[in-house]
């Protein structure tokens, strides 16, 4: 995963959302206006995994939070291409909920 700053785009049964991220040396920081995206990432060649804790910042009640809690802990496994990575997986405390992203880099 190259440095920098990535627009994301993801889903579930439950519906979808998007926010950025920043990934440098290692490490995902982010959010969107009602959660933020704190993880960690590790690479080889164009595969990625991650894990990612949510935690809701926003508690405006107009902003549902996809997995229906206000913190959890995504495991993702993904393939880059180009400036593009595509990442699956499911959230600790919601094991039977698939969450799919698809991350776009924006800038350095």
């Amino acid at each position: 995963m190259r440095d920098g700053l990535y627009k994301v785009d993801f889903h579930t049964v439950h519906g979808t959302g998007s926010g950025v991220i920043y990934a440098t040396g290692g490490k995902i920081r982010g959010g969107n206006s009602g959660v933020a995206f704190i993880g960690s990432y590790t690479g080889k060649g164009e595969e990625i995994t991650a894990k990612v804790t949510t935690q809701r910042h926003n508690f405006d009640p107009g902003l549902k939070p996809l997995f229906g809690n206000d913190s959890v802990t995504l495991t993702l496994k993904g393939l880059m291409t180009g400036d593009m990575i595509d990442m699956e997986g499911t959230a600790l405390q919601l094991p039977g909920v698939n969450f799919k992203a698809v991350l776009t880099r924006i800038s350095d």
